[in-house]
């Protein structure tokens, strides 16, 4: 007897072509950005496998041209890239029936929050563009699931290789830079550093993860657990050098050492309604496995009394003490039409170390008019705190209103601004000049 094999489901692709435009309100209206994106999804599937890719094709900003000989390649002035933000296989059932598998390169996303996940932290963070919070690189990953009951799950992830946050560019490169304090007399003449990444192999490289997840009282909850590494890297050794010891004030060469160090995280998040308002909440202890000791050699200092030989200095960099990050929101939708998104966040992504994490009221106001064809959110941004004790002069705000016309099927078209002001040592503080004016069209198939 001849069983016929299932016809297979075709291939389905699905994309959008993304236009983002962004121009500084100062700066004699330089452009800020620009990016040009073509983003693909494909999938394929039978009865039980499924395989899913998503790529990126995009021309992105102005080349670098340094002569005339750089005019001769297409490349340095229209530069494009391609990025596989995902390319895994999905089988259901596999070696049960209640274990699934995924394997290949893949998101894998925790937490309840919008944006801000404190426990999100498997897959590295794309911080390439610094307006698109809480965007993540797709990671290579072994990622398994098992339903052992209708309403719980346990989720297993190993990944073999370690990758490190791609930092922002632009105006906004120097945004997670860290600051090197210089000794009175002298200033900085050249900067250089040698980033140490973990070996290449399956346990120094490596990144585990577990998570429980389950539906309880109407609400979904679930705890998690993380070994991994800081993907942003910490200093532990800084060489000072002369440079002109001649001048006033001695003008020195600094280059370091930096290291991606190993944490514990212990995490829980909740999301439900309360009659009408969905509530979330969501947070990620760590535990740093242990002191980052920042160590200043000053022996290369020629010619200065500070510069004798063995000189150097040792700092408590990171703790190896517990410290909490956590948010807390809410969304409401008004009667009338009025959608209101409130959320609290303790701890930026960067902010490590007890006692170093801000505080962040993030809101966000729209409402919809004539049948969905316009949305306007008027009121969007937030309010970042980083010392209650002298909050007039440690305070952020951004403002980000934005409209957009959805008149025409599957076309999007938006309009909208970055405002900043503060004082302070607040990341967003730092960006009080860079006001971006937006424009956007996003069309799908």
């Amino acid at each position: 007897m001849i069983i016929a094999a299932e016809e297979p489901a075709g291939v389905i692709l699905r994309g959008e072509l993304l236009t983002d435009q962004r121009v500084f309100t100062g700066n004699e209206n330089d452009w800020a950005w620009n990016e040009n994106r073509l983003d693909l999804r494909l999938s394929k599937r039978t009865d039980r496998i499924r395989f899913n890719a998503n790529v990126w094709l995009r021309h992105l900003g102005v080349g670098y041209i340094g002569g005339t000989h750089a005019l001769q390649s297409r490349d340095n002035i229209y530069p494009w890239n391609l990025n596989i933000r995902e390319a895994y296989v999905e089988v259901r059932g596999f070696l049960a029936d209640n274990l699934d598998l995924k394997i290949g390169q893949q998101l894998i996303n925790w937490g309840t929050a919008d944006f801000f996940n404190p426990t999100n932290m498997l897959n590295s963070a794309d911080l390439e563009d610094a307006m698109d919070f809480g965007r993540k690189n797709g990671t290579l990953a072994l990622n398994l699931t098992w339903f052992f009951h209708p309403e719980w799950s346990l989720q297993g992830v190993y990944i073999p290789r370690f990758s490190p946050a791609n930092l922002p560019i632009g105006e906004f490169g120097g945004m997670f830079h860290s600051q090197i304090a210089l000794p009175q007399g002298l200033i900085l003449h050249q900067y250089s550093d040698n980033v140490q990444l973990p070996r290449n192999n399956f346990t120094e490289g490596a990144t585990v993860g577990a998570r429980l997840k389950g539906f309880v009282l109407g609400t979904d909850i679930s705890i998690s657990y993380i070994y991994g590494r800081e993907q942003l890297p910490l200093a532990n050794t800084v060489f000072i050098s002369s440079a002109n010891i001649l001048a006033a004030p001695a003008m020195v060469n600094i280059n370091s050492n930096v290291f991606f160090p190993r944490y514990h995280m212990a995490g829980a998040d909740f999301a439900g309604t309360i009659g009408n308002v969905g509530v979330w909440g969501e947070a990620a202890l760590f535990f740093p496995e242990k002191d980052v000791v920042l160590t200043t050699d000053f022996s290369q200092l020629h010619g200065l009394p500070i510069g004798t030989p063995g000189m150097s200095q040792d700092s408590l960099l990171l703790s190896d003490e517990p410290f909490l990050r956590y948010i807390v929101g809410f969304d409401y939708t008004f009667p009338n039409g009025i959608y209101l998104n409130v959320q609290y966040l303790h701890g930026f992504f960067h902010e490590r170390g007890r006692g170093n994490q801000n505080d962040y009221l993030l809101v966000a106001l729209e409402r919809s008019f004539f049948g969905n064809r316009l949305l306007l959110r008027p009121l969007a941004g937030g309010i970042a705190i980083a010392n209650w004790d002298n909050p007039n002069e440690n305070h952020a705000l951004f403002f980000t209103p934005e409209i957009f016309y959805r008149g025409i099927d599957n076309l999007e078209l938006g309009i909208g601004a970055f405002i900043f002001d503060g004082k302070g040592s607040n990341i967003f503080a730092g960006f009080r000049h860079l006001d971006m004016i937006t424009v956007s069209a996003r069309m799908s198939f």
